[in-house]
């Protein structure tokens, strides 16, 4: 692969291991204020952009502005947009969430936030991983965590700043020094969307029985059915697809498609069009491995979906993205890049590499504002920090 510049305006799609072009497929302490970076011109829009009626755009784009929001975080891994304008963003190994407010930083406190800080384990790929906010008269926040024993889900109510102590919605979650999963994502049918990874037990994860391995839906609406299954789910359990390694990132197309972005292991990462009950292949296939020649992305074949893209893990080893009307952006990890996969009416083009050179890419959002905000993730033990990382950053696409 030829060395990438800091900033890349691609005239043409850069060679990846790519399967096909396209697929058819309470009193408390004020809350400190912590200033990390100002920006002047940095800050999130004062609500969410309306969901876009169109899918499909240019197949080749380029960041045209870009900018640090915030910086001096300590190994974030999620992002959440809310409908007040500001950003939070979870610290995995300090189990710290943050609230970003134009270039500006608070610690959310609350008896919640001490839970967190003296429940979480941070061994390996474990700790405060994905968050998910259920806003209204009482805003709920939802948050995967590495426990001693498990990982688990929990939920608190987020006043202000501050967060109530932490009800359990689902535990003993399988966990592991690696392949936790951990992204949630609330779906356009108001379900919470939850990627469990198989825990380092490949056994489990074609298992409808256990929670490794899976993309999972439930009920998340702030009352005693939270973490119960969604109604309609297609073994009448939590499971919603089956057959993953460690999926860390997963959206939606205005018209309905999910995507996930797939960890492999040594041959191939993966980006996955998810539908419900379908197996996704690990631990018998990674990427194509026992595909026949000319296997079409996305084909079910033998009881197996294969994916619509592949990468070379030293490319990729993805982790979040971000999905707007025109593409599909993938934060890699390993790779060091953000991938743009443009979306078609009926599938995705070719993948090309739209950022590198800021080092280890954790997460990738589609701001209410229309742009692409990005994390990385240089100091999370397997990065190489410079001064002011690790950093949020604002991306303009055009």
């Amino acid at each position: 692969m030829p060395v990438l510049p800091r900033l890349v305006a691609l005239a043409c799609a850069l060679p990846l291991a790519l399967a096909g072009c396209s697929s058819s497929s309470s009193t408390e302490p004020s809350p400190s204020l912590e200033r990390i970076v100002t920006d002047p011109k940095s800050t999130v829009a004062a609500s969410p952009s309306p969901v876009p009626t169109s899918v499909g755009g240019p197949a080749i784009a380029a960041v045209t502005e870009q900018h640090e929001i915030v910086g001096d975080l300590d190994a974030p891994w999620d992002m959440e947009f809310m409908t007040d304008g500001s950003l939070l963003v979870t610290e995995r190994d300090t189990a710290t969430i943050r609230r970003v407010r134009a270039g500006f930083a608070t610690v959310l406190n609350g008896p919640g936030a001490e839970a967190l800080r003296s429940t979480v384990m941070n061994a390996g790929e474990g700790g405060l991983l994905g968050i998910a906010v259920l806003e209204g008269d009482v805003t709920y926040l939802y948050a995967y965590i590495t426990r001693e024993d498990d990982n688990a889900v929990l939920r608190m109510e987020l006043h202000d700043d501050l967060l109530s102590l932490p009800t359990p919605v689902i535990e003993g979650i399988p966990s592991a020094k690696n392949h936790d999963g951990g992204r949630m994502r609330f779906g356009p049918d108001g379900f919470l969307y939850i990627s469990v990874g198989d825990a380092g037990k490949p056994e489990l994860a074609p298992n409808t029985d256990s929670l490794a391995g899976k993309i999972l839906r439930v009920i998340a609406d702030g009352s005693e059915a939270d973490g119960k299954a969604a109604p309609d789910n297609p073994w009448k359990n939590r499971v919603w697809s089956r057959g993953h390694r460690n999926v860390e990132g997963f959206g939606w197309v205005a018209d309905g498609r999910m995507y996930a972005s797939e960890l492999g292991q040594d041959s191939a990462d993966e980006l996955n069009l998810i539908k419900a009950g379908a197996n996704y292949g690990w631990p018998a296939h990674e990427g194509f491995s026992g595909a026949p020649s000319g296997t079409a992305p996305g084909t079910m074949l033998g009881g197996y979906t294969f994916p619509v893209a592949t990468w070379d893990p030293d490319e990729a080893s993805p982790s979040g993205i971000g999905i707007t009307h025109e593409a599909i952006y993938m934060a890699s990890l390993k790779g060091e890049r953000l991938w743009r996969i443009p979306l078609t009416t009926d599938g995705i083009g070719e993948p090309h590499v739209i950022l590198d050179g800021m080092g280890r890419l954790r997460d990738a959002a589609a701001a209410p504002d229309g742009s692409v905000y990005v994390l990385t993730n240089n100091t999370d033990g397997r990065g190489t920090p410079t001064e002011g990382d690790d950093r949020l950053l604002g991306l303009t696409i055009g």
